[in-house]
């Protein structure tokens, strides 16, 4: 499973910092985050660095979009339909010069976020999308499914709605999860249950999912198999937040804090939290160890208070990608059953490490990971009980090359 960069606010510098470091990659570009006549230098740097780009539409609210999507030429003026033969050609069209300007390595088509009312509406525009882009192209297209928290915790819903998917003329899926409750780290189980059965059935299909707005609790995906998913710096590249799509003013930067990520421990700490540590004597707790150990994040440790080294938000921020970008490809294994014993002990190190880091007082407060042990161990063992088989024997036959 890879890691792709969701872009986000300010994250243009950093994506190509952390893309020179990796030597590849690939970089989803939001458009209410860059301006339409930036999008073709940026995307010329992000192929210097060996990255790939595709650019989102982020068109899953059309009739109240922010008002920097409202500025791209694809976005309809009130009172048109984006299913209507003029609304959807105007769309295509622009988001066909786009892709072309940028070079994308393949095509993301809109789409709106779904409910089961919706699916018929939904579909019906991403029938018309593949369409058009067929007779256009030869790039791979990844239709995109938004959907409600409800519509994802609902069984038959996704059993409906992978059913009337089967005949889509595309390469791949480009899911976005709604979160249940607005959740950064989910606790509801149905939630994740429903997002193994949805991205396992689309796997068995021989289609490319890419889960985007993702954070580390979604490497659980890997046991679907799933290609890849997309995380980015501030929690509203890790997380779908509605309104950062809808509302016009609102980009959704709030939280200035300073977090830490401790991958073995699956959980985000207040870096402020680390000089108690070093006070008490237990700051070794935290550290990175082996391969996570890096440039940005081991200022920390080099016998200072933490507050008073450099570490800011841009070394969080790096740090965090890092850090998942390691554990993706951890997980990305020749087998179903490595996979699934990797992760299962990967939990368990995480929830012995929470113990003990617990027992000092500290905790992930909203980041904190304890809730999703549980969570994350009943939606693999209910996937393993439903499709284990059929992972197991598809394994090394659902690869769709993009």
């Amino acid at each position: 499973m890879e890691l792709y960069l969701q872009l986000g606010h300010g994250m243009q510098n950093l994506a190509q910092e952390l893309l020179g470091i990796w030597g590849k990659g690939n970089v989803i570009i939001s458009p209410v985050n860059i301006q339409r006549d930036k999008l073709k230098r940026f995307a010329k740097k992000i192929r210097s660095c060996g990255g790939q780009v595709l650019f989102d539409p982020q068109m899953f609210y059309p009739k109240e979009g922010h008002e920097k999507l409202q500025a791209y030429d694809y976005w309809l003026p009130e009172g048109v339909s984006i299913t209507s033969e003029d609304g959807y050609k105007t769309i295509d069209q622009e988001l066909y010069r786009i892709n072309q300007e940028i070079e994308s390595s393949c095509i993301i088509l809109p789409g709106i976020e779904m409910n089961e009312q919706l699916f018929t509406y939904g579909i019906k525009w991403m029938k018309e999308s593949a369409s058009y882009f067929l007779n256009k192209t030869e790039k791979p297209l990844l239709a995109t499914l938004c959907l409600y928290p409800e519509t994802i915790r609902n069984n038959e819903a996704i059993e409906n709605l992978v059913e009337r998917l089967k005949n889509m003329p595309v390469h791949g899926y480009y899911v976005i999860p709604h979160p249940s409750n607005n959740e950064y780290i989910i606790s509801d189980p149905m939630w994740v249950v429903g997002m193994m059965k949805l991205l396992t059935c689309l796997k068995l299909m021989n289609k490319k999912v890419v889960v985007g707005y993702s954070n580390h609790q979604s490497l659980i995906y890997a046991l679907a198999k799933v290609d890849a998913i997309a995380s980015g710096t501030y929690m509203n590249t890790r997380s779908f937040v509605p309104s950062k799509f809808k509302s016009p003013k609102d980009d959704g930067i709030k939280n200035k804090s300073t977090w830490y990520y401790l991958p073995s421990a699956f959980c985000e700490y207040k870096a402020a939290l680390l000089d108690v540590a070093f006070h008490r004597g237990f700051l070794d707790l935290f550290y990175s160890l082996g391969e996570f150990n890096n440039q940005y994040s081991d200022i920390l440790f080099k016998g200072a208070l933490p507050s008073s080294t450099n570490y800011n938000e841009s070394n969080s921020f790096k740090h965090y990608l890092y850090c998942l970008k390691i554990q993706c490809d951890m997980l990305s294994l020749k087998t179903y059953k490595e996979t699934y014993d990797t992760y299962e002990f990967m939990l368990q190190t995480a929830e012995n490490q929470l113990k003990e880091i617990k027992k000092k007082g500290m905790s992930g407060q909203n980041r904190d990971f304890s809730p999703a042990i549980e969570v994350n161990r009943i939606a693999m063992c209910a996937n393993d009980e439903d499709y284990g088989l059929k992972l197991r024997l598809d394994w090394d036959c659902g690869d769709v090359l993009i």
